[in-house]
């Protein structure tokens, strides 16, 4: 089998043995923080895949979002550069199942799921990347660069936060 999925540890996973990881990852977040359970409305791809993780689970009233880790890790850092601590408490984990994975693993996910609409949703993702402010940018790439060294710099950033909390 061929692996697409290579961890830190160098632990491979082959594409179901990832979607199972995927999956199982995203249902523990769910029930880890209580989220609730509901369609999301959109047609990212992040909507899409959390629409296709719990459209057999067990529905619960509340909002969903549909921000990953790539994201919330930006906004962290961004709110430390600008010594807005006290803002922190927002980023913590309450309706967020996609709050642990990051914007590869998502498009991997729907790949090998074959979710439709990809082609579409990569492009309006790119648009949102595009329409970021620059220092959202800034940070972005910064990450981006640690990354090179540090791949799992973005769990990092998200594992700081039980400092302010």
């Amino acid at each position: 089998m061929k692996t697409v999925w290579k961890f830190t540890n160098k632990r491979e996973l082959t594409a179901r043995e990832f979607a199972d990881y995927f999956e199982k990852k995203v249902r523990g977040t769910i029930r880890k923080y209580q989220m609730p359970i509901h369609a999301v409305d959109g047609d990212s791809l992040n909507a899409k895949v959390i629409n296709n993780i719990i459209k057999n689970l067990p529905k619960r009233k509340g909002k969903i979002s549909e921000e990953n880790l790539d994201d919330i890790s930006v906004a962290v850092l961004s709110e430390l550069m600008h010594g807005k601590a006290e803002n922190l408490k927002k980023f913590l984990p309450k309706n967020q199942p996609l709050y642990f994975l990051s914007d590869k693993e998502i498009e991997l996910y729907a790949k090998i799921k074959k979710i439709k609409g990809i082609k579409e949703a990569r492009k309006k993702m790119k648009k949102r990347a595009e329409k970021k402010d620059r220092r959202e940018e800034k940070i972005n790439n910064f990450i981006k660069k640690i990354e090179e060294k540090n791949p799992d710099i973005r769990h990092n950033i998200i594992k700081a936060l039980d400092v302010f909390n």
